[in-house]
């Protein structure tokens, strides 16, 4: 079994990781905010170092994963929770949620049944005109770099998980490819927050360096 803690560990360094929360702070400020209302309950799945849920705006926020380093990263107003998502449904009550987020998460995962079965479990959980907000790498945008994270499984691409999402019974309510760079390891834009705020208003910039896209799928 891959050690998860040991590669992220590694991964990033501190400076980066300072980094990384300066950004998300930025993307969810300007970005992700306008798919999340401040009444909603939001879960965050794969929350690692809790960069999405600590900086949106909501009545209640969870943060899921299975690594108990979560809880160190999780602010106050934060419920922690620590499962693998093969145990979605035992967490959280069928339609007790507003909004799901998962970034960067699909890949890591063994098979693409078990990627189904995720976004199953979330469709059972949401509330009617839940959303499920997914950020994701696309491999036919990536290509062979895909793979230069060793912890990746599942190649995934934009309309191979917008068929798995309308399959399971969810409607495409917003759909941005290419979006954000494909790793905030890169060396070039837009790694300093005001580049980042720059970045989210030029389109034309996304197409040119855009590796993930971004899917808002809502349940009717």
């Amino acid at each position: 079994m891959i050690d998860i803690k040991k590669l992220y560990d590694k991964r990033f360094t501190t400076y980066e990781r300072v980094r990384k929360t300066q950004l998300w702070q930025i993307l969810c400020e300007d970005f992700l905010q306008q798919f999340i209302q401040k009444q909603d309950t939001v879960l965050d799945v794969g929350a690692g170092q809790c960069e999405f849920i600590n900086n949106i705006q909501a009545k209640k926020k969870i943060a899921l994963d299975m690594n108990d380093d979560v809880k160190k990263f999780a602010h106050k107003n934060v419920t922690v929770v620590i499962s693998t998502v093969k145990q979605l449904l035992d967490k959280s009550k069928p339609g007790s949620i507003d909004v799901i987020f998962m970034s960067n998460l699909l890949e890591h995962l063994d098979t693409k049944e078990d990627v189904f079965r995720l976004l199953n479990e979330s469709f059972q959980l949401l509330r009617k005109d839940g959303r499920l907000l997914v950020m994701q790498p696309d491999i036919a945008l990536v290509g062979p770099a895909y793979w230069d994270f060793f912890d990746h499984k599942v190649p995934i691409t934009t309309a191979s998980l917008v068929e798995a999402l309308i399959a399971i019974g969810y409607e495409i309510t917003f759909l941005r490819s290419p979006f954000m760079p494909y790793s905030t390891k890169v060396k070039w834009l837009p790694q300093w927050p005001p580049l980042l705020r720059f970045y989210l208003r030029m389109r034309p910039l996304q197409y040119l360096f855009g590796k993930q896209f971004f899917v808002c799928a809502t349940k009717r």
